[in-house]
């Protein structure tokens, strides 16, 4: 869905994104960077528990998606959830280390 990606990040256009998300999930619900780009959106919008959502099923889906593993570790830090925020943290160092 780079569609919905592009009206997100170039042109604020987050709630479209959103509806165009929404749409794809029907068809494609087992897509896990399909989440992973509604959870960016859904943070852009300040629907932190929605993003978190979509974070956790993209990890559902792809437990290797190294960036969902970061983004979800940032909101994480934000909550205040410092277990949880270490988990994540050193899932994506695991990731991306070479």
């Amino acid at each position: 869905m780079d569609l919905g990606a592009l009206l997100c990040e170039l042109e604020a256009r987050c709630n479209d994104a959103l509806a165009l998300f929404d749409e794809a999930l029907i068809h494609f619900a087992d897509d896990g960077v399909l989440h992973f780009n509604n959870a960016i959106a859904l943070e852009d919008l300040a629907r932190e528990e929605d993003a978190d959502r979509s974070y956790q099923r993209c990890l559902e889906i792809d437990p290797t998606h190294a960036d969902a593993h970061h983004n979800l570790a940032i909101l994480l830090e934000k909550r205040g959830d410092p277990q949880s925020l270490l988990r994540h943290l050193n899932a994506y160092r695991r990731l991306t280390t070479c």
